[in-house]
């Protein structure tokens, strides 16, 4: 059976136009080149013992694609593997409980493999759904509405397997579309939703058995006009999910988000400086409360690369959804969305406009650069001078030598006295960002609170981090508080973990405060998924991204130089890739 990640690298290398080196591959699913070749092994197997398809490899090994020599076969492969967590999901929705054996007599597979796929279904779900066991089973301690959401989910993802299970043409679903489109009457049941997902409602309403019965001449009507057989069960099953929806639409406001997001700036002392910030919450929150979605979005499946570039955004997200469910019982399902709202509420209070000289006594090529560097740095002023002593040298943030003169100034100099190419602006843009981090290296990355932290056995990933955490705060490097919301912030899952990196962080309060301490574990440990030697923890109060952007910065060093960093053992050797 492939996991999650193999799915989604078949994905990528099915849909490729061209072949995709597996270093490319690594950043996209955030993993190590080493965990990529083992996947690619893994998926050339399934393929070809299904003879569904081909990993090819082009000639000059550096890159990979997948062709397809049977499509109807490898769609039927592919439902039937990656079903499998659906199949379960739904014997729990239309079963009071579910045994292991009944599991696995269902997906023809051993008791262990079917407890397997349990285990793994618990923990994806666990933020989202309740599933627990007894002594009779498995069940999900979930209302008939969550189920009948759940249930709509699944039809969504396979509509021909569901309506032949609820005996429904496709004919009458075009039909049931069409209906529901243009029922204002309906629309007013289910506030926010779409006719598809309504459509998907009232499938998984023939299908799902509650012990209710009621009438409803609006929803009879509907299914009578599609010939489509319905029970009292299922009218009330539709009841069920209306009065929800009207509920929450009625309960839901902007100023419960407003202040729940104040609460969230004084208590990390920052300002979301996007005023709309709290009304595209609001608007997201109404379509997704009201019809929330349990299962996984494939849509956002490089949601890590985001991730690690701006953690606190994601992190201000959980907090948000906390207080949501705190205050309001507002369950949100996903909370990568509400993250994404919270990274480009972010955005503008995480960069500073970049100031750049170009020193040149050729007008025209100056010009031209200039041009070429406002269009490829985002909100950057550049100025132009053919003297260094017209000018004030610390109004700028860097100088782009376009003469033949060597510069001796305490500013970056990056030196051309040509027209930009694509490498340049690239090679520029790189600098720019590393500017402040490059004068601050030794007191961002400081030596002397690195050390090498000794495992003990069967010792878990929380267990090091809080005696790492202990460790800090005895020698007075982090705060209570700061060692507080560092553990806070790894318990609520999704940790930050770049290849073998883990980088456990928080906001600090302090201000123009950043800090990224190295250590080196002397054994690895399992973070989630991954294998993690070294760790750096990271602090920093937010607007000091105006100036670094330590995330970043982290991101893409330890992405350009994985092999060599995956084997350091300690902070000079960790210090030397980030010197260069």
């Amino acid at each position: 059976m492939l996991n999650e990640r193999q799915y989604i690298i078949i994905e990528l290398l099915t849909k490729a136009p061209s072949p995709i080196r597996a270093d490319e591959i690594a950043k996209i699913v955030v993993k190590s080149k080493r965990t990529i070749m083992r996947d690619l092994s893994s998926i050339k197997l399934f393929l070809e013992s299904n003879n569904v398809g081909e990993l090819m490899v082009s000639p000059d090994q550096q890159g990979y694609k997948i062709r397809i020599i049977d499509d109807q076969a490898y769609e039927e492969v592919m439902m039937k593997n990656i079903n499998d967590e659906h199949i379960i999901l739904y014997q729990l929705i239309m079963n009071d409980y579910v045994t292991i054996e009944q599991l696995a007599d269902l997906l023809f597979v051993s008791r262990i493999t079917a407890s397997e796929k349990v285990g793994v279904i618990k923990e994806t779900y666990s933020s989202v759904l309740n599933i627990t066991v007894s002594h009779k089973g498995h069940y999900l301690a979930e209302s008939n509405v969550t189920k009948c959401f759940l249930l709509s989910n699944l039809v969504e993802t396979n509509p021909k397997y569901y309506l032949e299970l609820a005996r429904v043409t496709a004919e009458q679903y075009e039909l049931l579309l069409s209906q529901l489109k243009h029922s204002k009457v309906i629309m007013d049941y289910f506030p926010n939703m779409s006719e598809s997902q309504l459509a998907n409602l009232f499938i998984a309403s023939l299908l799902y058995i509650n012990n209710g019965c009621e009438e409803n001449e609006d929803f009879e009507y509907i299914y009578e006009a599609c010939q489509l057989s319905y029970t009292p069960q299922a009218i009330k099953n539709l009841s069920l999910v209306s009065d929800y929806c009207v509920n929450t639409n009625l309960n839901l406001g902007i100023h419960q988000i407003e202040e729940i997001l104040q609460k969230i700036e004084q208590e990390n002392n920052i300002r979301f400086s996007n005023p709309e910030l709290a009304k595209q919450l609001y608007h997201h929150l109404k379509r997704i409360l009201c019809y929330p979605v349990f299962l996984k979005s494939k849509e956002i499946h490089n949601i890590s690369n985001i991730k690690a570039l701006y953690p606190f955004a994601f992190d201000l997200g959980i907090v948000f959804i906390d207080y949501m469910k705190k205050l309001y019982d507002y369950r949100i399902t996903n909370s990568d969305l509400i993250g994404l709202y919270f990274t480009v509420g972010m955005e503008s209070m995480m960069k500073k406009k970049p100031h750049i000289l170009i020193y040149s006594h050729v007008n025209s090529i100056a010009n031209i650069n200039r041009q070429l560097i406002e269009a490829s740095i985002s909100n950057c002023k550049v100025e132009i001078c053919d003297s260094l002593e017209q000018v004030q040298l610390e109004d700028f943030s860097l100088i782009v030598n376009s003469s033949s003169e060597a510069l001796e100034c305490n500013l970056p100099v990056f030196q051309t006295e040509y027209i930009f190419s694509e490498t340049d602006l690239a090679k520029l843009k790189a600098m720019m960002e590393n500017i402040s981090i490059g004068y601050s290296l030794k007191t961002i990355f400081p030596k002397e609170y690195s050390f090498t932290y000794k495992v003990k056995e069967n010792e878990s990933w929380l267990e090091i981090l809080a005696a790492i955490c202990d460790r800090l705060e005895e020698s007075l490097v982090i705060s209570k508080e700061e060692a507080k919301r560092i553990i806070e912030r790894e318990k609520s899952g999704n940790p930050l973990v770049i290849n073998n990196y883990s980088v456990p962080h928080c906001i600090s309060k302090r201000e123009n405060f950043v800090i990224c301490i190295y250590i080196h574990l002397d054994r690895p440990v399992m973070v989630e998924t991954t294998s993690v030697s070294q760790v750096l923890l990271t602090m920093m109060n937010p607007n000091m991204n105006k100036s670094i952007n330590i995330f970043k910065f982290l991101y893409r060093y330890l992405q350009e130089y994985q092999e060599p960093l995956s084997t350091v053992e300690s902070y000079d050797e960790f210090i030397q890739f980030i010197e260069k």
